[in-house]
């Protein structure tokens, strides 16, 4: 059975996983899984403006970095309760399709399967949502170089509606409320939805083996190359810069 890497980087300062994310993507280490806990931040799109998209004022405390994926804005809080992943593979037809909905489709599988794990109607919503009673529980981002790709994606299981409303560019205060109840009506958690807190490495452990399953290989824990760490102190300027973080 062919073997991948796995590396687990705990809680990490987003821009230091968003240089790792590209030292991945970058190198010749082959296929890998990777899942990393963010701090309190916020991760723009690669096509996202800031201050379009954010009320700058209410985000002293954040710390704010860009990504190389599209997609919206991945919003941290400070109780820590997502599962954040990363693939890195080759695009081949057939684990990795050259479809991008289809590659979205497949990798969001492994999602889709764990919370299935969970009795939950879980279902793919294109171009990159999984839903849960078509409610929103997982957003992913997909870049793609060199014939390799990484998807990144956030797996809820818990989540502060207002204050990531606190911190958007909303256009008039009053309509707070009704912005509140609206997103919640398209959004939801893991706790939520199982009407219970669930410890975060089982979450994980189940998403390994659905993600072993699906892709028909093992797993296998590893780190980062020498190249890769040097690759990523090349990087981590980029990521720590405001030209790119409000370019």
């Amino acid at each position: 059975m062919e073997e991948w890497r796995f590396i687990d980087f705990g809680l990490v300062d987003i821009r230091d996983m968003m240089a790792m994310d590209e030292a991945i993507l970058k190198s010749d280490e082959g296929n890998t899984f990777f899942f990393w806990t963010p701090k309190k931040s916020i991760i723009l799109g690669f096509f996202q403006k800031a201050e379009v998209e954010l009320n700058l004022s209410q985000c002293k405390d954040y710390t704010i970095t860009r990504r190389i994926s599209g997609g919206g804005i991945a919003f941290s809080d400070e109780r820590c309760r997502q599962v954040n992943y990363g693939v890195v593979g080759t695009i081949d037809n057939a684990l990795f399709p050259m479809d991008i909905i289809g590659s979205y489709k497949q990798i969001c599988g492994v999602l889709i399967d764990t919370l299935i794990h969970y009795k939950l109607n879980a279902a793919f919503r294109p171009i990159n949502d999984v839903v849960v009673d078509n409610k929103k529980i997982s957003g992913n981002a997909q870049t793609r170089w060199e014939g390799k790709l990484l998807q990144n994606g956030t797996l809820l299981l818990d989540f502060d509606i207002e204050e990531m409303l606190r911190i958007s560019n909303i256009p008039k205060e009053k309509f707070m409320d009704k912005k509140i109840a609206s997103v919640r009506e398209g959004l939801t958690w893991l706790d939520r939805e199982l009407g219970e807190q669930r410890d975060m490495e089982e979450i994980k452990n189940v998403m390994k083996k659905k993600f072993e399953e699906r892709f028909s290989i093992r797993l296998k824990s590893g780190s980062l190359s020498g190249k890769e760490i040097k690759l990523t102190e090349t990087l981590l300027p980029k990521y720590y810069s405001d030209e790119w973080v409000y370019r």
